[in-house]
């Protein structure tokens, strides 16, 4: 999935969990934990790959097992810093980005869900270079759909009142 998607989509979902739910803000700190745990796996692989032609692009950071052990570093600071609702919008972002990677497997052939298991399967498709990580913004369908669930959220954003950004207030649901 395209980087940028990943921010959409998890704002799609935890708004939507808010919504679900009835409660909730947004504030900046919630912002900025699911955006953490939205953009982090490839914030850390994708360079990775790009110096260390050997590391795939769906590594350390996409490893189930990474994810593990950041989500338990996430929970203990935000409970010794009082903020459980910026710990689980970590986990959220994190695991859904997880799960829109997922979705690269029913719409590309390469792509498979054996990144999660990574350090114990590395023989997989991954992006080698920048020119082909470019080269996934080609206007296929696939692309496409991505672009439109990026312009819903940033839409929906908007409409909310831009939450976590500009102030240090929330948007209440």
């Amino acid at each position: 999935m395209l980087f940028w998607v990943h921010a959409a989509v998890a704002y799609l979902v935890y708004r939507t969990s808010l919504s679900i739910s009835g409660r909730g803000d947004i504030d900046r700190g919630v912002m900025i934990a699911l955006m953490a745990g939205a953009l982090l796996p490839d914030l850390i692989d994708k360079p990775v790959s790009f110096v260390f032609s050997s590391a795939p692009s769906r590594s350390l950071a996409h490893s189930i097992f990474t994810t593990i052990f950041l989500i338990a570093v996430v929970v203990y600071i935000s409970r010794r810093l009082g903020r459980s609702k910026d710990a689980l919008a970590y986990i959220l972002g994190h695991f859904s980005h997880l799960g829109a990677d997922l979705v690269d497997s029913l719409f590309i052939p390469e792509e498979t869900f054996v990144f999660l298991f990574w350090p114990l399967i590395t023989d997989y498709h991954h992006i080698d270079t920048v020119q082909e990580l470019l080269s996934l913004v080609t206007p296929t369908p696939y692309v496409l759909a991505q672009t439109g669930i990026t312009i819903l959220a940033v839409a929906l954003w908007l409409y909310d009142g831009k939450p976590g950004y500009g102030s240090f207030g929330s948007t209440r649901y």
